[in-house]
């Protein structure tokens, strides 16, 4: 397998570079924008560099006559129809050389055709398995530069490990490891709407400053202007200041009744209160992970509400060890799904694995940005897995 890097003023030029060099079969490994070293070169503009890999069977039989190797026989020309006495000896020496290269050549071919076929099976099986490992431990570099727990990154390339064959090309590789991680990750699951006409008591909880109430606001507005249904809101969110004048705002853009509540005891009738509707969505303070109390307190909220269906939000910002504390902490819920906010502010896909591998609940929505009701949308199980390797598959 042969490994290279290319430059280019943009991803078009480099990858063309890679077409031109390797062929149709490459495969892009990575791609990321670079700088020229240099203190000068800091204020260029940045390059595109693209690390593009190809089998060596499939470079063997793209590759066509080079102009380097054009011009070697342009020299060779030259050198024949040359005829200055002078040159003579130096090409006799040089023919020399090439017929005592021929010979070595010949001999180290005679040796290697002695060799049994049984040993040259089990030479090519080895240099097949060490190029799988080479690929997957590219992939696995991959994945922890998009912070995914290294243990989960390990059980990611064992399984993958497991699936492909000796004769695993790159590509086989790469597909074995989209459809591991795209299992991994599962199939979304959204908000159920009732059969009998009942509303849908819907609860979004989570750590402060995710992003909570405006992604409530999004999914309401979703539901009401796409789906056509009725929807009501109850906050319980009166510790943080002007939070209830948020949601309030939300709700008088949108049309929507809001009802506010100052304990659990209260929750029962504001929920009857929205009978006639079709979804009720529960907007709830966010609480510290590390305070027992405030989440002792926010679990009897969610046993007043009989909500049919929990939301836990996680921010897309948020470390891979502070992301495993809040799980952690809020192992309380029942059952819950996973709404993941801030994608557009996220360098990295790793924390929606991880919150999938650790809890194993489904994922939902995710949040691209402030607008509401657009920058809402179904988690992208290609898009992830696709980010997650950071390649083009």
């Amino acid at each position: 397998m042969k490994i290279r890097r290319y430059l280019g003023s943009n991803t078009q030029e480099a990858i063309l570079k890679v077409k031109m060099d390797l062929g149709n079969d490459a495969l892009i490994l990575n791609t990321r924008k670079v700088r020229k070293k240099g203190f000068l070169k800091f204020f260029a503009k940045p390059m595109v560099e693209v690390l593009a890999a190809i089998d060596d069977s499939a470079a063997k039989k793209d590759r066509g006559v080079t102009q380097y190797e054009v011009k070697a026989l342009g020299t060779e020309r030259e050198n024949q129809t040359g005829n200055a006495a002078g040159e003579k000896n130096g090409k006799l020496e040089q023919l020399e050389k090439k017929v005592a290269s021929m010979e070595s050549m010949l001999k180290k071919i005679c040796e290697r055709m002695q060799i049994p076929e049984e040993r040259l099976s089990v030479s090519y099986k080895e240099e097949k398995q060490e190029t799988s490992a080479k690929v997957l431990q590219v992939f696995y570099d991959n994945l922890i530069k998009n912070e995914v727990e290294p243990e989960i990154a390990k059980q990611v390339i064992g399984a993958a490990s497991s699936r492909i064959g000796d004769n695993a090309s790159v590509n086989d590789v790469a597909s074995t490891l989209y459809n591991v991680i795209s299992e991994m990750l599962g199939k979304p699951d959204t908000i159920k709407l009732k059969e009998d006409k009942k509303p849908t008591v819907v609860m979004c909880v989570g750590p402060t400053g995710v992003g909570k109430t405006t992604t409530l606001a999004k999914i309401a507005a979703s539901y009401m202007l796409n789906h056509k249904k009725q929807v009501g809101f109850i906050t319980a969110d009166t510790y943080r200041i002007a939070a209830v004048e948020q949601l309030k705002t939300y709700a008088e853009i949108l049309g929507m009744p809001v009802t506010v509540i100052y304990s659990p005891n209260e929750m029962e009738a504001a929920i009857k209160n929205y009978s006639d509707k079709d979804i009720i969505l529960i907007d709830t303070a966010g609480r510290s992970y590390r305070n027992k109390a405030q989440l002792d307190e926010l679990k009897s909220l969610v046993l007043a509400s009989g909500a049919d269906e929990v939301f836990l939000a996680l921010s897309m910002t948020t470390s891979p060890k502070i992301c495993k504390e809040i799980l952690n902490s809020y192992s309380f819920l029942e059952d819950y799904k996973l709404i993941f906010t801030k994608t557009d502010e996220a360098l990295s896909s790793g924390i929606i694995l991880n919150a999938r591998f650790f809890t194993g609940r489904s994922l939902s929505y995710m949040t691209t940005g402030q607008n509401v009701p657009d920058d809402i949308e179904i988690v992208d199980i290609d898009k992830i897995t696709k980010n997650l390797l950071r390649s083009i598959i």
